[in-house]
């Protein structure tokens, strides 16, 4: 049996902004957040986006805080292609560890990168990197991870 990435039958139309406030500020007391703080953080999150311009926040949006592969809510992280330096959606923690080492083909994974939120709303987006602050740039020619994972320390010792 096949199994797809849940994005694939959600709807694709992108709640309104208001309907976007409401659902987060009615999510806000169970993070742990008061009716201001809640406040503070969507007005973050909107200048935020507004910086971007770009459909990353747009498909935050659409994902409503679901994996786009189990479809669970949880913590998600944004899934970016390494290959092109584009953002494909957004994962759960697992879920993206697993889709960057499932390389089998004709799996859920391989599905989902074949057709991820990105490419069902048409957005396009650079994945900007949170700990560098660079945008990510196309990689080019494709890395062999092969020869990147020897034991430098064991080089030497005969191993």
């Amino acid at each position: 049996m096949m199994v797809n990435p849940l994005c694939w039958y959600w709807p694709t139309e992108i709640p309104s902004p208001d309907n976007a406030k409401k659902k987060f500020l009615e999510q806000a007391p169970l993070r742990g957040c008061t009716p201001e703080q809640a406040e503070v953080l969507w007005s973050l999150e909107c200048a935020a986006d507004a910086l971007a311009a770009d459909g990353a926040a747009l498909l935050a949006q659409w994902q409503d805080g679901r994996c786009a592969i189990c479809g669970k809510a949880r913590d998600l992280v944004c899934d970016h292609d390494h290959a092109t330096g584009l953002v494909r959606g957004w994962l759960c923690q697992s879920c993206n560890t697993t889709e960057g080492t499932n390389l089998e083909p004709d799996t859920i994974f391989s599905r989902y990168r074949e057709r991820h939120p990105a490419t069902i709303l048409g957005l396009t987006a650079r994945y900007l990197d949170p700990v560098t602050g660079e945008y990510a740039q196309p990689r080019g020619e494709p890395v062999d991870w092969a020869d990147k994972w020897t034991d430098a320390a064991s080089e030497d010792i005969g191993l």
